[in-house]
């Protein structure tokens, strides 16, 4: 996947969140979008359904207030799973 196309999907996600759509409606958890068998494919399905809820969520902590604390938890994990490895 691109750079545009990550950027691309987070837009959509977002785009969705102003919509009105929750996370559970994110569009790569249709069976005809998840991966069947391949690692490959696994993590390139992974890394779209990640992007395009990554947008919606930054839209809803956006819209709520809390985009400053939504981020720093989102560091806050990464650091976690920094030190994990």
């Amino acid at each position: 996947m691109t750079i545009e196309e990550l950027i691309d999907l987070q837009e959509a996600g977002s785009r969705a969140r102003v919509l009105g759509l929750k996370a559970h409606e994110n569009p790569y958890l249709a069976a005809h979008r998840m991966p069947t068998g391949d690692t490959g494919a696994l993590g390139d399905w992974l890394a779209r359904h990640d992007a395009w809820k990554f947008g919606l969520e930054a839209e809803d902590a956006s819209r709520e207030g809390r985009i400053v604390t939504h981020f720093k938890e989102l560091i806050s994990i990464a650091k976690r799973g920094a030190l994990d490895a």
